[in-house]
C-alpha cells in the first residue's frame, strides 16, 4: 500500500503549490479536481462524499504535512486531500 506522502506525488507540481485552506483537491485517477469548503468541519466534508458520491469516509490529519486525507470507502483509489 502507497504511503500519502507517495500518492500525493501524483499531483502536478503547480497544483500542489495552488492547495490552500478552504479548499478540498481530489484525484480521481483520470481527472484533478478542487471545489470550495471554506470552514466546513471534518463531518461537513464526510457529509459531502456521503450526499454526493454515496459513500462514507475517514479522515486522516497529517500534522507533519499540514494537510488531511480523505479515504473515500467506494472509492479506495481516490487521492483526496485537504490543507489546513
Amino acid at each position: 500500500m502507497r504511503t500519502f506522502v507517495e500518492k500525493i506525488q501524483q499531483f502536478p507540481e503547480n497544483l500542489k503549490q495552488a492547495w490552500s485552506v478552504g479548499f478540498v483537491f481530489m484525484y480521481n485517477g483520470k481527472t484533478f479536481q478542487h471545489f470550495l469548503a471554506r470552514q466546513w468541519s471534518d463531518q461537513q466534508i464526510r457529509a459531502y462524499f456521503q450526499e454526493n458520491h454515496d459513500s462514507l469516509s475517514t479522515i486522516i490529519t497529517h500534522p507533519d504535512l499540514r494537510l488531511k486525507e480523505v479515504q473515500v470507502d467506494h472509492y479506495p483509489d481516490w487521492i483526496v486531500v485537504v490543507p489546513y
